[in-house]
């Protein structure tokens, strides 16, 4: 009888890392790429700006932003307060990827505007957020994010004007994040 329990145990416990295993394979994989997604907009972001003459920068939406966050976080199980670091190096990289498309377009104007709205594109960085968070939480139920992990995850990200300081903040937040006692 004892026999049987060790097997059944030990088999229910290969089940588990295996499954462990894939699940954090996958969250890595939708990590990366709902994050380049959320950059890949920062171009339609960037444009809709330029041709409405609108800062970059907007603190107030900024901070709603943060707040959707937090609650996003809770919502997926996730410690809202070290989820902040995480948006803000979100949002930073955002800007800075604007910052740049704004440079090259001083250089090269642009043709013609993008049909997408300011609205529209926030709308899926709101979608995108709420599936980072989510992503996040599912990754996390399995333990923290390892050294290979983010290297991984780093070689990932290859949205435009996205830069390798960008990245690394990026990674550094992530390791942040803890879920929700």
């Amino acid at each position: 009888m004892i026999h049987y329990v060790a097997v059944f145990l030990s088999s229910l416990f290969m089940c588990s890392a295996v499954y462990a295993g894939s699940v954090s394979n996958v969250s890595l994989s939708t990590l990366s790429s709902t994050l380049n997604q959320r950059m890949v907009l920062m171009r339609d972001v960037a444009e809709f700006k330029a041709v409405h003459h609108l800062p970059v920068e907007d603190l107030a939406r900024e901070d709603n932003v943060v707040s959707a966050a937090r609650n996003e976080a809770a919502e997926a199980g996730l410690d809202p307060q070290t989820v902040e670091p995480f948006v803000h190096a979100l949002m930073n990289a955002s800007k800075a990827i604007q910052y740049r498309y704004l440079a090259d377009w001083l250089a090269t104007p642009q043709q013609g505007a993008s049909a997408q709205t300011l609205a529209s594109s926030r709308e899926q960085i709101q979608q995108l957020d709420q599936q980072l968070m989510t992503t996040l939480s599912q990754y996390l139920l399995t333990g923290s994010f390892s050294r290979d992990d983010l290297t991984w995850l780093g070689s990932q990200l290859n949205a435009p004007n996205l830069s390798k300081a960008d990245i690394d903040n990026l990674l550094h937040a992530l390791t942040q994040i803890r879920r929700a006692v």
